[in-house]
Parts: structure tokens; C-alpha cells; sequence
């Protein structure tokens, strides 16, 4: 009689462990646990090309202008000034020759550029590497 007891015992245990597992799995499948969603990726802002390549030519001019690289612009130092000649001392040791005419201005209006000042000179390129200035400000006055 033990036996079938003990057997009997072991069988509802059995049973009412598998039914308690049953229970547990059936509640958790029942209510699934909620998975974390990345939020949306916003996209990154874009530019058109054009602006971003203008945005850089912009600025490389005015570097290029300071070092004396611009075909159309010249700062530096007066080292030579007669009549309608001049010569600019650039950055880097680099010289250029300027050419006026009858119509450059000069700013401020009425000064007489000598050797010593700083200007900056713009205008158009020539073959030659010198530049026909249209316009010449002279820094510091």
C-alpha cells in the first residue's frame, strides 16, 4: 500500500506541477512583454550642391585674395608708385604689378597712394599676371 501511496502522491504532485507550468506559460504567453522601439531616425538636413561648392569658393577667394592667389584681387604693401604703375607686395614675398586707368577709384576719395601703404586692390586680370585696377581702398585711413 505504500507503494501505490507513495505512487499516487508522486503522480498529483506530477500533475499539479505540469499544471502550475502549464499556468505560468499560458500567463506569460498570454501577456507578452513589450519591446523597447527605436524612435524614428530623422534624416539629416541636406544641401543642394551649388550652395555648399559656393559656400567653399567664396571662401577660398578671400583666402586666396589675403595670400595673393586671386586672379581679380590684390592685398599687400605699396612698394612702388608712379603715374599709372604700381607694385604690391603680397604675402609669401610675392610681388604684382598693378596697372590704373583714368577710371580706378580710390578710397578714400581724394588720397595719393605712397610707397608704405597697405591696400587692396581689385580689378581685372592680365596675361601678364599684373592686374588693371578698378578699385583701390587703402587700409587704415
Amino acid at each position: 500500500m505504500n507503494t501505490r501511496f507513495v505512487s499516487g502522491l508522486a503522480g498529483a504532485l506530477l500533475a499539479l506541477g505540469c499544471s502550475t507550468l502549464a499556468f505560468a506559460d499560458a500567463a506569460q504567453s498570454a501577456a507578452p512583454t513589450p519591446v523597447p522601439t527605436a524612435p524614428a531616425p530623422h534624416p539629416l538636413p541636406t544641401l543642394p550642391g551649388s550652395v555648399v561648392n559656393d559656400a567653399i569658393n567664396a571662401l577660398g577667394g578671400i583666402v586666396k585674395a589675403a595670400y595673393g592667389w586671386n586672379d581679380t584681387e590684390s592685398l599687400g604693401t605699396v612698394t612702388y608708385f608712379r603715374g599709372y604703375d604700381m607694385q604690391l607686395k603680397m604675402q609669401l614675398n610675392r610681388y604684382r604689378a598693378i596697372r590704373l586707368h583714368q577710371g580706378t577709384v580710390i578710397n578714400p576719395r581724394g588720397y595719393s597712394i605712397h610707397d608704405g601703404d597697405t591696400v587692396d586692390v581689385r580689378g581685372r586680370p592680365q596675361a601678364d599676371g599684373s592686374l588693371v585696377a578698378d578699385m583701390i581702398v587703402v587700409q587704415g585711413h
